[in-house]
């Protein structure tokens, strides 16, 4: 039995979420949202709070379905939270010459490679450059959780954070350990 899944999810002031025949209506402030979720789950709505438990046929739940409920109110519970508050990352361009540039939905970024890396923004993100950055600041604004992480990693990908000199593509607020670099430079 999952731990996560016994929980039950509390709905936001603000928020309305409708269950029926087998699909979860989130409308919030941010968004709209419909999730289907497969009939070997049982999802109910009481009070102003979802919970989730694997449905049991013959008194028994159906192999592994026990195991994946805490997924799926892990998965309710980001939807839900997108709907009434949205995600947000904030990205920092770590490096010599590293810089943004959006025109329309298309993000070019300038990371110290031979290349311009060019990047198509996902429907739902939105990207903001604050001018007082210098082009070094994105701030990443979505109600889905896994489209916007997917697009940090792909970010992240052309230029990870390295650990000596800390240049690279960061998360704000994530710690990158540093490293000592070499120590006996020129002696014996």
């Amino acid at each position: 039995m999952s731990k996560i899944g016994r929980r039950p999810i509390l709905i936001p002031a603000g928020t309305d979420v409708k269950v029926a025949d087998g699909v979860v209506q989130i409308a919030g402030k941010k968004a709209r949202a419909s999730f289907p979720y497969p009939g070997e789950f049982q999802v109910k709505l009481e009070g102003g709070a979802l919970t989730v438990s694997a449905q049991k046929t013959a008194g028994e739940a159906p192999p592994g379905a026990s195991a994946r409920y805490g997924t799926l109110r892990a998965k309710l519970n980001n939807a839900i939270v997108g709907c009434s508050t949205g995600y947000q990352k904030n990205l920092k361009l770590e490096g010599t010459g590293y810089k943004a540039e959006l025109k329309g939905k298309v993000l070019t970024l300038s990371l110290g490679l031979s290349h311009q890396v060019v990047q198509e923004v996902p429907e739902g993100v939105k990207i903001t450059i604050p001018a007082e950055s210098k082009q070094t600041v994105l701030q990443l604004d979505a109600t889905n959780k896994d489209v916007l992480g997917q697009f940090v990693a792909k970010l992240q990908s052309h230029r990870p954070p390295e650990p000596y000199q800390g240049k690279g593509v960061r998360i704000e607020g994530v710690r990158i350990r540093q490293k000592a670099g070499k120590s006996g430079k020129g002696g014996k």
